[in-house]
């Protein structure tokens, strides 16, 4: 080979090896451009659960602080009526299809007879207590279950003229059920609304 293939051929080697490089450095700053983009999207993901997780917290909060307060608000209006000292004399229940607050022909026959024994005996007071199962938001579940405390309040004051005074709401929500709600059975059993008769202590 001559000189100046050799110098050819060297020449031809620096450039094959200086592209080489450039490449190199390329795919590096490449690769790590891109771990940066993927590392800097599962921060972002890992805000947006944590954001979520305590709006969450936060809802479930407000919607205890929403029973709590009512509940506060019946016992206020008890006593200025003065129901302060009655207690618990008997107690039913209705219950409610799923995410609906309007009373199946089984609840209003129940509520029938409630409504005559209310009558008959004007000295007791009722005491509404709406629930519903985990499905939902807790917020949106506590208004579900006041909306079926007032389908209640409602019959019973339109059918039989029973007096609102007479009959105080509170909805939980999905805070005490009755039952487990990992099963359809269970669930269905905490749409409802428990009726407490509450009459002067002896």
């Amino acid at each position: 080979m001559s000189f100046k293939n050799h110098k050819s051929f060297a020449l031809l080697s620096l450039l094959v090896l200086a592209g080489l490089l450039a490449w190199g450095c390329a795919s590096t700053s490449s690769v790590k451009k891109r771990t940066q983009e993927i590392e800097d999207k599962l921060n972002a993901q890992t805000q947006q659960l944590d954001q979520k997780i305590s709006g969450v917290d936060a809802k479930a909060e407000e919607a205890k602080k929403m029973a709590d307060d009512a509940w506060k608000k019946a016992e206020e209006a008890a006593r200025s009526k003065g129901y302060a000292g009655y207690k618990v004399i008997g107690e039913r229940e209705v219950n409610f299809d799923f995410d609906r607050y309007d009373l199946s022909k089984i609840s209003k026959d129940i509520l029938d007879e409630i409504g005559t024994m209310m009558q008959q005996k004007p000295e007791l007071i009722l005491e509404i207590a709406g629930h519903t199962d985990n499905i939902g938001p807790d917020e949106y579940n506590v208004i579900l279950g006041d909306k079926r405390t007032e389908s209640v309040r409602r019959y019973l004051a339109d059918k039989f003229d029973i007096a609102i005074y007479r009959m105080f709401q509170i909805s939980f929500g999905e805070s005490k059920p009755k039952a487990l709600n990992d099963t359809m059975s269970g669930q269905a059993a905490n749409r409802r609304a428990v009726l407490m008769f509450l009459g002067p202590s002896e």
